[in-house]
């Protein structure tokens, strides 16, 4: 959001209604309080997985108690007739999230998969899954007259690596390889009208969408290598 304003009156009545609440709001505490509302306690417990035939790992970072650890820094350049400041917060999400929205998609289309195994056996090793976020508030100020402000959610991009070994019924490996899909995340900023949670919450839904999409894609791209030795 960006908006530019002159005169002292008009500054301190923006300055009081809008720049105090956003100084307020805008840090780890919240942030993690605002993630912590999107995901239930439920949602960081592993989700079981709906066949023995193929076993999903993971190389992503431990799982801690918490749905997001969040770290505050700053940088602000307090010259005499200008200043500039960007207040970055940066979300890291618990990894389990990401790592049950992979297991929900295997669950859920895996059946391609197992088709695939000829009484073999499938292992799945996640390397790498976006989990980290930015919640940016940049701008500047010349005289305390003309000022501009800037709040955004900037993504970590991060593709969606999985490694694969395929087993058959002797336990001998017929195949091996590593897929990468390519994350879709986006940068997006505060629009008129809205607020910063609603910001939040909006990322957070389209985060999960991209986890189910890329994992679906995963599913079709695995399903078309394990074709050429598996079928």
């Amino acid at each position: 959001m960006t908006y530019s304003r002159k005169g002292s009156l008009a500054r301190l009545i923006l300055v009081s209604l809008f720049v105090c609440p956003l100084a307020s709001c805008l840090g780890p505490k919240m942030i993690n309080k605002w993630v912590a509302h999107h995901y239930s306690p439920e949602a960081l417990q592993p989700t079981k997985k709906k066949s023995d035939l193929i076993a999903i790992t993971s190389k992503l970072p431990e799982p801690g108690p918490q749905p997001s650890e969040t770290e505050s820094h700053s940088h602000v350049l307090p010259l005499i007739v200008y200043w500039k400041f960007d207040y970055r917060n940066t979300c890291t999400l618990n990894s389990q999230i990401a790592i049950n929205g992979f297991t929900t998609a295997i669950n859920t289309y895996g059946g391609r998969l197992k088709s695939k195994l000829n009484g073999g056996r499938l292992e799945l090793t996640i390397q790498q899954m976006p989990t980290v976020f930015v919640l940016d508030d940049r701008g500047w100020d010349v005289l305390f007259l003309v000022s501009a402000e800037y709040l955004s959610i900037q993504p970590t991009i991060a593709d969606l690596v999985v490694s694969y070994r395929q087993l058959d019924a002797n336990n001998t490996e017929v195949k091996s390889g590593r897929i990468s899909i390519p994350d879709p995340d986006r940068a997006r900023g505060l629009k008129m009208f809205h607020s910063l949670k609603k910001m939040t919450y909006d990322y957070l839904d389209e985060y999960d969408e991209h986890i189910t999409s890329m994992s679906r894609k995963f599913v079709d791209k695995l399903a078309g290598e394990l074709s050429v030795s598996g079928g």
